[in-house]
Formats: C-alpha cells, structure tokens, sequence
C-alpha cells in the first residue's frame, strides 16, 4: 500500500508539473512583457489580465498568487521572489455613489485604479497584499501576512495590517556595499539618497 501511494503521488506530481511548464510557456507570450527564467504555477494562479503584467528577469511567483489589474499595470523586476498565495491588486471598487449598489457600479474614477511597482530584488513574503498605487522599493522584504498600502523604501523590512517598517535590512554603509557587488554605477543609490530615504520614512 505505502509503495502504491507513492506511485500515485509520483504521477500526480509528473501530471501535474508537466501541465503546469505547459501552460506557464503558453501563457508567457501574453503578458505585457515576461523576462527570462520566469517560474510560476499557472495551474494555481489567479492572473487577470496578462496584458497589464510586466515581469523582469530570474523571477520566481509560487502557487496561489493572484494579480488583477483591469485598469492598471503591474511592473514586476528582476530577481524577485513572491511566496504562496501573494495578492497584488492594482484597482479598487467605487463606492461613493449615493442610491447605487457597489455590485451596479462598473464605472470608475482615475484614482481607483493605479499601478504597481515592485523593484529588483524583492521579496514578498506568504500571504502578504500589495494594493493600487504602491511601489516596493529595491531588496525591501514584505513579511508574511502583511497588507501593503503605502510606498515601501529601499532595504525595508515591513509587515503587520498595515505594512509598517519594523527596520532597514542593511545599515546605509552595508547598501553601499550591496549596491557595489551588484549595480552599475549610474544605477547606484547615492548615500545621500539613502540618508534622505531612511530619514523620511523614519519619521513618518
């Protein structure tokens, strides 16, 4: 019996990563743009609509993510990583009609819906939400759970309903050093931008 269960979760695991490869590489030419070396379950995703989904390079978006974005676009960059069951949601419902249903409204004003940016080297962590209008600042760390409502600085580790900054993942000489290893000079953040960033986010 034990062998015959693992038989059957072997060809379960085969059926099911050989769909899923399947559809992802179908699906990747329909999006805004799809990097190289993109991973992500297409079996259990919830996406709408690929046209307004821009995804970098070495990109990995585990099962259970869903992005809708009708009215807005979501910009993805290179060496991000999403956990199971991430949610970005790009628009918002209108509700500030007096004497109509929610569910009767289909029209929308400019502010419901508004992009969203994740930068290079990312992660979001398990269950987090990333709503309308946010970026996520490069190498931040969204933690698991968290429900993402307002800009997210460079380096920071957020997290909590809502997203606050619980601290930086690198002091500003430890990002220097970072951004050295890995960035063009021009594409290098500045220890005054760094200092500008942290203080202003510190205070808020």
């Amino acid at each position: 019996m034990k062998y015959i269960s693992l038989i059957i979760f072997m060809i379960r695991w085969f059926y099911k990563g050989a769909i899923n490869k399947l559809l992802s590489n179908l699906f990747k030419p329909i999006f805004l743009s799809c990097g190289r070396n993109v991973n992500y379950s297409a079996c259990s995703s919830n996406i709408k609509p690929y046209k307004n989904i821009s995804i970098g390079n070495d990109v990995y978006i585990a099962g259970g993510a869903t992005f809708l974005c009708t009215d807005s676009k979501i910009f993805i960059g290179n060496k991000v990583l999403l956990g199971p069951n991430v949610t970005i949601i790009g628009g918002d419902h209108r509700a500030s009609e007096i004497g109509r249903y929610i569910y009767d409204i289909h029209d929308k004003n400019p502010e419901d819906d508004k992009d969203i940016f994740i930068d290079d080297d990312v992660w979001v962590a398990t269950g987090s939400i990333i709503l309308k209008g946010v970026t996520v600042g490069r190498g931040a760390i969204i933690a698991a759970g968290a429900l993402v409502k307002k800009n997210i600085p460079p380096y920071a580790i957020v997290g909590g309903v809502p997203a606050k900054i619980l601290k930086f993942r690198f002091t500003i000489e430890e990002i220097l050093k970072h951004e050295e290893l890995l960035y063009e000079e021009e594409n290098r953040y500045t220890i005054q931008d760094l200092e500008e960033i942290q203080i202003r986010h510190l205070q808020l």
